[in-house]
């Protein structure tokens, strides 16, 4: 249920957000209900009314642009292929089991006002702006995300805001810490597996005893003005959170060597070592869906291709990610329905991984050269294939790291 405590429409609301009672949920036992005589109790309606990104773009323009081509803009249902289909056919299959293990997370505003009817524009909007400029600190260990909103202003990492008459600032020193972002990113699926381990990555990396922030690296910001009105600031984070080349900070997280071993008249043996110099947190991380592979190509002096991998058929060697099965052993298991983990391949910050390939040379004759590439992709293969996905969008394998081996 959500706590909810309030004095007054302008005067300061506190909000733990818990897991609560959902339409769709009483509409998937409605029947059960009538036959045994039940009476459903009312769904708890709120007069809160977050404001939309749209409200905010007119003085923030920078942000909100960024904002709105980021990962966390699009994770609600209908903008998140990927997460949408999934999730839709985890609550048929859990009979809405997953609706607060998920939803809290993508669909913020809606669950923090109960608009399951997503009357409000703001219930669309993902990880909605007023959300995050709502969480205080940490909320209860069993909490939905486990974060404290306290609404009735925005919170801001400026200790000296400017005055406005559009709506009251304050300063929050949580939202300059990572456990602002580990109240999401660190999660278990209702039989209890841990899926997502970004925070706790962090936290276990020499990043977090370094006192490097998720926010340093995924919200760098140069020198400018928060609104036209307000004075120029030494910094002034981006709200994009890119992960691509785009960002300096993020650039080139991962390194590929291959190192040569032994050659026979009929083999050859070579090694790829993967290395995360980079990233504050395991690669990959976040859900099982995403992956990182070696694909491995062996060329002959004239570049004819006499050997290459199937990394998806070398799920213990050239792929790295989280395995998971269900209760039968059958894998790879959807995430709701993950009862144990198989494999967990992610490669902890700072750390490295090894594999060895042992070819056959068949007439293969005179120098060789090895080709490698260290690629990422959003969703397993077969995910994009049941789900129907947009092949270009979750199927593509990005680059992240190349490396060449000649063989005398």
């Amino acid at each position: 249920m959500t706590r909810l405590r309030r004095a007054g429409y302008h005067e300061r609301t506190l909000i733990r957000t818990r897991s609560t009672p959902l339409t769709h949920l009483f509409a998937l036992v409605a029947a059960a209900w009538a036959v045994s005589g039940y009476t459903p109790p009312p769904v708890p309606l709120t007069d809160l009314n977050l404001q939309s990104a749209t409200n905010c773009r007119p003085c923030h323009l920078d942000i909100t642009e960024q904002w709105s081509s980021s990962s966390h803009s699009k994770a609600d249902r209908g903008k998140n292929e990927l997460f949408g289909r999934m999730y839709s056919n985890s609550l048929r299959e859990t009979r809405g089991a997953t609706l607060t293990k998920c939803g809290p997370c993508h669909e913020t505003a809606l669950y923090v006002m109960n608009d399951f009817d997503k009357m409000r524009p703001v219930s669309e909007e993902g990880v909605a702006c007023v959300y995050c400029h709502a969480i205080s600190g940490i909320g209860p260990a069993d909490g939905v995300p486990p974060l404290t909103l306290e609404l009735g202003g925005y919170l801001g990492t400026i200790r000296q805001p400017v005055f406005t008459t559009d709506h009251k600032s304050v300063y929050g020193d949580f939202l300059t810490k990572s456990n602002f972002c580990g109240g999401c990113h660190e999660y278990s699926n209702q039989h209890g597996i841990l899926i997502s381990d970004t925070f706790g990555e962090w936290k276990r990396s020499k990043y977090a005893k370094l006192g490097v922030t998720c926010q340093d690296c995924h919200m760098p910001g140069e020198s400018g003005r928060n609104s036209p009105d307000g004075p120029v600031r030494p910094r002034v984070a981006n709200h994009s959170f890119a992960i691509d080349a785009s960002n300096p900070k993020l650039k080139n997280p991962a390194t590929l060597a291959l190192r040569l071993g032994k050659r026979g008249a009929d083999s050859l043996r070579f090694y790829a070592v993967v290395a995360n110099v980079g990233a504050g947190h395991s690669i990959p991380t976040g859900n099982d869906q995403h992956l990182l592979l070696i694909r491995v190509r062996v060329k002959d002096a004239e570049g004819k291709i006499i050997w290459e991998n199937d990394p998806f058929q070398e799920w213990d060697a050239s792929v790295f990610g989280l395995m998971l099965a269900n209760v039968l052993g059958s894998w790879p298991a959807e995430t709701w329905t993950a009862e144990k983990v198989i494999a967990d391949r992610r490669i902890k910050a700072g750390g490295s991984a090894q594999v060895r390939y042992d070819i056959p040379l068949i007439d293969a004759k005179g120098a060789l050269t090895v080709e490698a590439q260290l690629l990422h992709r959003r969703a397993r293969p077969e995910t994009v294939q049941i789900y129907g996905l947009d092949e270009e969008t979750y199927g593509a394998e990005r680059s992240m790291a190349e490396a060449t081996l000649r063989v005398p």
